[in-house]
């Protein structure tokens, strides 16, 4: 996902979900694994972890899923309604977070983006260039 960005478009984040973001379900993969159910497992992380794969800018959040057949689906910042930040007991032991991004887009009107590094930082860079989009646009409220 090399592509250029728009002039003044700075990249917020950009990565895969770690296998930390499953730590449980990887945990009792490994435990798991002489038993088949354990392999199951692990191959289902990996494939979580291989197949999407996540780019949130200052305009866009870019959303690339699958692993044979490729799938790219973009929202415009100044559609977003809402971010929220999740963290589970063990996302705060392994250091990641989810964030949980609502928009106005009939689509996908709820995105999970998993796996991201846990503190603040990408929360409060990501809301800071909704708000600028928002203005930039002249949208007060996307609320019905």
């Amino acid at each position: 996902m090399n592509q250029s960005l728009a002039p003044l478009e700075e990249v917020i984040w950009e990565g895969r979900p770690t296998w930390k973001a499953w730590a449980g379900t990887w945990i009792a993969g490994w435990a798991l694994l002489p038993v088949l159910v354990g392999a199951f497992l692990l191959l289902t992380v990996w494939t979580r972890t291989k197949s999407a794969r996540w780019k949130l800018t200052s305009k866009r959040i870019e959303i690339e899923t699958g692993l044979l057949a490729k799938k790219i689906d973009t929202l415009e910042l100044w559609r977003v309604r809402d971010v929220e930040l999740r963290q589970s007991l063990l996302d705060r032991l392994v250091g990641v977070s989810s964030l949980f991004i609502t928009a106005h887009d009939a689509g996908s009107p709820v995105i999970e983006v998993r796996g991201v590094p846990g503190d603040r930082t990408i929360y409060d860079r990501l809301m800071a260039a909704v708000m600028q989009a928002r203005q930039q646009r002249g949208i007060m409220n996307l609320n019905p």
